[in-house]
């Protein structure tokens, strides 16, 4: 007697989840007005430098990662940017 394997719908799954998953971690982490920081230098000539940013979290990494979503985002909803 042979048993059915559960990976093809476990894979199903997963795969379907990770769009959501990725467009929730999106809408999570964006801040479409941008808001600013600043950053204290050690040089006394610009003592501080202010950087505005869109993410709430490593916006570095998150600009490159999301990416895609943002130019959509941007597209859908101009008036949030």
């Amino acid at each position: 007697m042979t048993r059915e394997s559960r990976a093809p719908p476990i894979v199903a799954i997963v795969l379907l989840l990770l769009p959501v998953l990725y467009v929730g971690s999106y809408f999570a982490l964006v801040v479409p007005q941008g808001r600013e920081i600043i950053i204290e230098t050690p040089n006394s000539w610009f003592p501080a430098v202010r950087v505005e940013v869109h993410y709430r979290v490593m916006p570095e990494q998150a600009e490159r990662i999301y990416w895609p979503l943002e130019q959509i985002d941007r597209k859908a909803r101009p008036g949030a940017w």
